[in-house]
């Protein structure tokens, strides 16, 4: 071995940090080959993700829900908002008084003026003697939506009344809760038109 070999050899050892420290065991170095070979083993190893879990969730029948909540939009609907009922109010049959249609006077336009309540209205039903009118025009007085009156009697009456029938619309004159008749009250026809319309100009 040349000089310049151990010269170097001691600067060497001379810096090795662990010139200080005790040999190790015989036995060390298997067992941490043993720990490396290990660690290899471990850190190849395929590891398989696990699958996310599905959150089943029971049908429901969301068809049946939402009719529900419809009727009882229906059924609620008109009580939050205030939907009042039609008011109602009832009228007497023409009185007889013993005076035949024909012997009526001739209609005028002040006659059917000086009614306390006059209207148009469309017979709604009749439900026995009651006949129920729904108001599609006011022309004077105080007047419900709709109106009950008994059908007249054409065996008991004066036939100056008129007899009711159901989906047909009728000019209405009334004073002291009692229909007039002796044509006041009739079938809405461009005649009697022609004289409300004169007794109540626009």
């Amino acid at each position: 071995m040349h000089d310049d070999d151990r010269a170097l050899r001691d600067q060497l050892r001379a810096a090795d940090p662990a010139r200080g420290l005790p040999p190790a065991s015989p036995t060390w170095l298997d067992h941490r080959m043993e720990q490396i070979m290990t660690d290899e083993s471990s850190s190849t190893r395929t590891v398989t993700p696990e699958a996310p879990r599905r959150d089943f969730r029971r049908w429901r029948p969301l068809i049946g829900i939402a009719a529900g909540l419809a009727l009882a939009a229906a059924i609620v609907a008109p009580l939050v908002l205030g939907g009042a009922e039609p008011t109602v109010e009832t009228l007497q049959p023409p009185i007889g008084g013993g005076l035949a249609s024909g012997s009526c006077l001739v209609l005028e336009p002040a006659t059917v003026a000086a009614q306390q309540q006059a209207f148009a209205a469309t017979v709604l039903q009749i439900q026995g003697e009651t006949i129920l009118l729904e108001v599609t025009e006011r022309f004077t007085g105080d007047v419900a939506d709709r109106v009950e009156v008994a059908q007249v009697d054409a065996v008991t009456s004066d036939f100056s009344g008129v007899p009711f029938e159901v989906g047909q619309s009728y000019l209405v004159g009334a004073v002291d809760g009692t229909i007039t008749g002796c044509g006041v009250t009739g079938a809405d026809s461009t005649e009697l038109r022609t004289v409300y319309d004169a007794a109540f100009p626009g």
